[in-house]
């Protein structure tokens, strides 16, 4: 993440609206310390408020817990979304997410043994972000244990994280110093 400050910074509290106080207490580090995510896209307030029905939907998808969360670290690792990382380490370990997989998320996939249909989706991250798109073989375990509504679904999963993690990247959205702590906390993951 570039340290020159953010290239669109966050709403001050004196221009969010109550939508966005709402979400914004309701978040990690509250009112005290604001998410910088929030507070920064809501400056685009229609596309914000869609944004968080889609990204709700992914969240509480039919995909387990530990499953998307694994899915998402690993692709905010594999795109640099240091921002996403940092905020979903404490979701995946709320989710089953061990401190030694962590570490293999945000590094060498082969220093863990991960259950098949885990390292299947890992795979699906690691070569969309390598060949463009999910091989035979990968689609081929996926497929065997998800019916193709879940396919979308983790497909969706990958793509929006994807996205995120690069708008966040060029709008330079900077880590609140909590954030900041615990991904410095976890070794690996993006820089």
């Amino acid at each position: 993440m570039s340290t020159t400050g953010p290239r669109i910074p966050p709403l001050a509290p004196d221009e969010w609206d109550d939508r966005l106080t709402r979400l914004l207490t309701a978040s990690p580090g509250g009112l005290a310390e604001p998410m910088h995510i929030f507070a920064t896209l809501a400056r685009q307030p229609e596309l914000f408020r869609r944004w968080l029905g889609f990204g709700g939907a992914l969240l509480a998808g039919n995909l387990s817990g530990r499953l998307r969360e694994l899915v998402i670290l690993r692709t905010a690792y594999r795109f640099d979304g240091h921002y996403e990382w940092a905020h979903h380490i404490e979701l995946g370990r709320d989710q089953g997410v061990t401190a030694a997989e962590l570490a293999a998320l945000g590094g060498e996939l082969g220093a863990v043994d991960w259950d098949p249909l885990e390292l299947a989706a890992l795979h699906a991250v690691d070569e969309t972000a390598d060949q463009g798109s999910v091989a035979d073989g990968t689609w081929a375990v996926l497929a065997a244990h998800f019916e193709p509504g879940d396919l979308v679904e983790l497909l969706m999963l990958l793509g929006h994280y994807l996205m995120l993690s690069t708008v966040l990247r060029s709008l330079r959205v900077t880590l609140e110093p909590s954030a900041q702590a615990l991904a410095d906390g976890v070794p690996g993951g993006p820089a």
